[in-house]
């Protein structure tokens, strides 16, 4: 007789749950996921669950943390004592998660879009570190690489740089794509071969000694490399990228400040 797939709850079902439903995901587990209304619906299925007392072994908080603060009394229908709460919501503290579902085994995780495709480099924080068994590495793992955080500011540190990172290097790759279409209009550069220029420089570095290395082999005193080089230095593009994350960081903690 077949083990029964383990339950799991999407509290919220936008952008960043659709990006959760990794093919391992959907194979080892039953997934369910509620709206707005309230109303429970199988994601493999697309039917509605009329059943409400099933027990969900792991439940995960996809939504926006002004919604939770004010709808989490909601949710504890759903949690039985053995759920284990799984929150992917920026800033929210364990402590406020924990006292508004009245429920102690939480975890806090930043995943970023990319698990779907088993991409993600997913950061973790629990405080009861029993609950970080195999059954919870194994759900992870569906979703990429795991990294274990030694205090709950690196969530927030995690957060900017590797939840909001997908969205800032692809706003500079797009802004790259349309700055050498504008210089090259008459030759009509194809965004492909534009994306493979990234990909190519990538798959040729694998650190930043690497990368160090690259550039010093490119640009020679007053060529045309230099002069672009030059210029990005010119404009302090360090400080333009740390000041992003820095902000992204900080809103990260602004949010976690209990009002």
């Amino acid at each position: 007789m077949a083990t029964p797939k383990p339950n799991i709850l999407f509290i919220g079902y936008g952008h960043l749950a659709k990006s959760l439903l990794s093919s391992s995901l959907r194979k080892s587990y039953n997934i369910n996921y509620i709206n707005s209304q309230n109303t429970i619906f199988s994601i493999n299925s697309k039917k509605k669950i009329k059943q409400k007392n099933i027990s969900y072994r792991y439940i995960f908080l996809l939504i926006k943390p002004d919604i939770f603060l004010k709808k989490a009394s909601h949710f504890k229908n759903f949690i039985s004592q053995d759920s284990k709460i799984i929150s992917c919501m920026a800033g929210i503290k364990l402590i406020t998660i924990c006292k508004n579902l009245g429920h102690k085994n939480v975890i806090r995780i930043m995943p970023n879009v990319m698990a779907k495709q088993n991409k993600s480099q997913t950061f973790v924080f629990a405080k009861n570190k029993k609950i970080l068994n195999s059954s919870f590495n194994k759900l992870i793992k569906s979703f990429g690489s795991i990294h274990y955080t030694s205090n709950e500011d690196q969530i927030n540190i995690a957060t900017s740089i590797f939840g909001s990172g997908p969205a800032f290097i692809a706003y500079l790759i797009k802004s790259y794509i349309e700055a050498a279409k504008n210089l090259s209009k008459k030759n009509q550069l194809q965004d492909i071969d534009l994306l493979n220029l990234f990909h190519n420089v990538l798959l040729t570095n694998q650190n930043s000694k690497d990368l160090d290395f690259f550039l010093n082999s490119i640009a020679s005193k007053k060529g045309t490399t230099q002069a672009g080089i030059n210029f990005l230095k010119s404009q302090n593009i360090n400080k333009i990228i740390y000041t992003t994350l820095d902000r992204a960081y900080k809103r990260a903690k602004e949010i976690g400040i209990d009002k």
